[in-house]
């Protein structure tokens, strides 16, 4: 929830967890770099020092290959650009979508999302995604549908825990600004460890009004 954005986001590179980036598969020479490949060390990159650096010649020496594996599978950066949007929006939705269908009462799969938030290496993924939203308005429409499916999945579960729907409106936009705005804190907790911290404040917020 990548902070929410990286629990329901994630992306573990630099994972809602070590879901959004994959691994790219190992290339050797009887298998080349898949167009997932591709959008996987875009990802990294993207993750890594921001959009301006995810260019075609440098990612193919990182992966390498020649810049013509790029070209088999995308028509140009534009289009790397692209993909790698979809997929951020795709798994981030399978994510909400396996959340929402887990077992368990509301406050168990709120650790859930505690659980994969701190998983993720950071959150420099979903940081980076925002940063370069702050520039495109594409990527803003996708970080917009993001944050209202997100809170979406939020208030249906506090909806459950609290009496009124204000009350678990409130409580779902604290922790989705907490999940959100942790790892943009360079700051460590004293005499805590970050997990801990988080389920201490989630046992705030699901306490009865």
């Amino acid at each position: 929830m990548v902070t929410l954005a990286a629990a329901f986001a994630e992306v573990n590179t630099p994972g809602y967890g070590a879901v959004m980036l994959k691994t790219a598969t190992a290339r050797r020479e009887s298998s080349p770099l898949s167009r997932d490949d591709w959008v996987a060390g875009a990802l990294r990159q993207l993750a890594r020092d921001g959009i301006d650096k995810v260019l075609v010649a440098p990612l193919a020496r990182q992966l390498g290959v020649t810049k013509g594996s790029f070209y088999w599978h995308f028509k140009d950066r534009a289009a790397l650009l692209d993909a790698m949007l979809t997929e951020w929006e795709r798994t981030d939705a399978e994510i909400v979508s396996d959340l929402h269908g887990k077992s368990g009462d509301a406050e168990t799969r709120l650790r859930m999302v505690i659980e994969l938030s701190v998983r993720q290496i950071g959150g420099r993924l979903e940081t980076a995604l925002r940063d370069w939203g702050r520039r495109d308005v594409k990527v803003r429409g996708a970080i917009q549908r993001i944050d209202r499916r997100r809170l979406s999945e939020l208030r249906s579960l506090f909806g459950s825990i609290c009496a009124s729907a204000e009350e678990a409106e409130a409580r779902s936009w604290l922790l989705y600004s907490l999940l959100t705005g942790v790892h943009l804190i360079t700051s460590q907790p004293v005499e805590i460890d970050r997990k801990k911290l988080l389920l201490r404040c989630l046992a705030v917020l699901t306490r009865p009004e």
